[in-house]
């Protein structure tokens, strides 16, 4: 499960860089591309290690898209209106979860599963020809977002500690949301609680729907903050998502109200992450063109290795302390650091309104 995210850790600063010398737009189509071949390529093998090789060419169009895709966005909205932008972008994952999650045991159980590969390279065949004719670059501004500098000019900006505490917090949601509750919730549903696979797979959807609601929301609410109270979202975020981490694999008595519990506040509080932190990413970079794709280099860098290493770990501690417990010891450690480090992601105090009311050496401490 997690090799679609190994490549993308590898791509993600490169990234950067394939999309200054190809153009963003240029970039998400090849992305978009290499899913659809991908998944073509699943659907023709029932050999494993295939199989393998066709999840990472898939790693190869999250890793690009992952960077390229909010840079698009970045570049058309000011900073005042670039969390709801940027909040509607995230539902990317939820919208499509809530689809497959709800199509693929129906496309399953009538063609057999690997139909479920030849309809996902539909779908970006369908996307690839939208991107193509619809999306347009700003008035102004070049293929490749103007850009500025040689690599060695942008390791600078690496040396920005909040982008690295902003990546942290995204290495530890990827870590427990996306390594340990998407790619394990599902089974958890089948096999523990006794849901057929139809059913444990439209539960699971509920969580990305709630999230596809809540992500552009809290972009909005996010926008309207003084810069120095947007880390109020993160603590509530995580304060949700401690909650979900107690009782996520419980089996006890009330074993189904404990699940629409857990459905209900990690939906709302995963949808939070990319509607609130994700926008804080350019603005940490003050704005500019290599600044942004550099900041979202380091985000999608921090996010696939923490799904990558999330499932693995999991599974190896789940066999040896059961399915309660190990979401126990991973997730509660990981959302009170989250908790701590939201603290820190940017100035705090109510006379803070931008970066520019603080201070160079307080606002990039070891920085530029």
């Amino acid at each position: 499960m997690s090799a679609i995210a190994v490549i993308g850790v590898v791509l993600a600063f490169p990234a950067a860089f394939i999309a200054r010398r190809m153009g963003l737009k240029n970039v998400i189509l090849l992305s978009v591309a290499c899913l659809g071949v991908g998944s073509a390529l699943g659907g023709a093998t029932a050999d494993l290690n295939v199989l393998m090789a066709s999840r990472l060419l898939e790693g190869v169009g999250i890793g690009l898209i992952g960077v390229a895709a909010p840079s698009c966005v970045t570049i058309w909205f000011p900073e005042r209106k670039r969390g709801l932008a940027l909040g509607i972008w995230a539902t990317w994952v939820p919208v499509g979860s809530v689809a497959a999650f709800n199509a693929a045991p129906a496309i399953a159980g009538m063609f057999g599963y690997q139909a479920v590969f030849f309809a996902i390279a539909g779908v970006c065949a369908v996307a690839f020809l939208m991107f193509a004719l619809v999306y347009k670059m700003p008035p102004g501004a070049t293929g490749d977002m103007g850009v500025e500098g040689t690599f060695k000019e942008s390791l600078k900006y690496c040396r920005n500690r909040r982008i690295w505490i902003l990546g942290a917090v995204f290495f530890l949601f990827a870590f427990t949301t996306i390594g340990i509750m998407n790619t394990y919730y599902n089974t958890f549903l089948e096999t523990q609680l006794g849901f057929d696979a139809h059913t444990a797979s439209s539960l699971s959807s509920v969580i990305m729907l709630l999230s596809l609601i809540v992500a552009p929301l809290t972009g909005f609410v996010s926008d309207r903050l003084p810069l120095g109270r947007k880390y109020v979202v993160g603590l509530v975020m995580m304060g949700m998502l401690f909650l979900t981490g107690w009782c996520m694999f419980y089996t006890g008595p009330g074993a189904i109200a404990v699940m629409w519990f857990v459905i209900v506040l990690q939906g709302v509080g995963g949808g939070m992450c990319g509607g609130s932190l994700r926008p804080m990413a350019p603005m940490l970079m003050r704005n500019t063109a290599m600044g942004a794709t550099m900041a979202m280099a380091i985000m999608q860098f921090c996010q696939n290795l923490g799904s990558t290493l999330g499932s693995p770990v999991f599974g190896a501690l789940q066999e040896a302390l059961g399915w309660n417990m190990a979401g126990i010891v991973l997730q509660i450690p990981a959302y009170v650091i989250s908790f701590v480090l939201c603290l820190f992601i940017l100035p705090r105090g109510k006379d803070v309104k931008t970066l520019d009311d603080v201070p160079a050496e307080e606002a990039w401490p070891r920085g530029f």
